[in-house]
């Protein structure tokens, strides 16, 4: 039995997590060549779900921090069951502003479908994350939506709520029942990430632009980021050598 298949046996009662395992793979599968054969972070590794994911990709080595304890129990299990253990941890990390990591411990550090659920101000993260980046890295920012368009498709389906208050925003999506009344707005997603509110962060970055689509042309040719109009665009920040 492959690691693949021993995954899959592993989740083979729960059809949400074979789909959202597909879906990364898939999501994945263009950036192969920044992870092949490189120590990557996992940051808001949940499950362990993109962990396994790296490493089908490549990677040579996977440690993955989360914040849910509960979670961080699945992905280890999961980890020894399929055998990728012997290439991969997850840690439970309470407060990801503070990973316990020296400098410059990673070639790579993903962040997939995280950012959105860190309510803003947002800027701790960030820095933690682009400190242990080793110099020539990479911070890969993925499925998170562009809070920059007026739809917000992560959460509600509605239109604007995005541009709205934070409270205010709430009150809406509730009002139309797009959003239980019981359960957490902060962590819900809504707001999604903009390039500019990410780049203020990160000190001495290069963008490294998207060009599979013409508008990742245009807008690159007009000096903007390539997918700052993209509905979940993925963003690659290099950490810049040091002089």
């Amino acid at each position: 039995m492959t690691e693949k298949d021993a995954f899959l046996e592993q989740v083979r009662d729960d059809k949400g997590q074979i789909e959202r395992y597909t879906w990364l793979k898939s999501t994945l599968e263009p950036l192969a060549q920044y992870f092949r054969g490189k120590h990557v972070l996992d940051f808001g590794s949940s499950y362990g779900l993109s962990t396994c994911a790296l490493l089908e990709h490549g990677a040579a080595r996977v440690t993955g921090v989360e914040p849910d304890p509960k979670r961080v129990e699945r992905g280890r299990h999961v980890l020894e069951a399929t055998g990728w253990s012997r290439a991969a941890t997850v840690q439970h990390v309470a407060d990801t502003r503070r990973l316990p990591f020296p400098d410059a411990s990673f070639d790579v550090v993903l962040a997939n479908a995280v950012f959105e659920h860190i309510p803003q101000p947002r800027h701790e993260y960030l820095r933690e994350v682009w400190r242990l980046l080793k110099p020539g890295g990479l911070l890969i920012i993925n499925e998170t939506p562009n809070k920059y368009l007026p739809k917000d498709i992560h959460t509600t389906g509605l239109w604007f709520l995005n541009w709205l208050p934070r409270e205010v925003a709430r009150r809406y999506a509730m009002l139309m029942g797009r959003y239980p009344k019981d359960e957490s707005w902060e962590y819900s997603g809504w707001r999604g990430a903009g390039f500019w509110e990410l780049a203020a962060s990160l000190p001495g970055y290069e963008l490294i632009h998207e060009t599979s689509r013409p508008r990742h042309r245009l807008l690159r040719r007009l000096g903007l980021p390539a997918s700052l109009l993209d509905p979940y665009p993925t963003w690659l920040f290099r950490k810049k050598q040091q002089v």
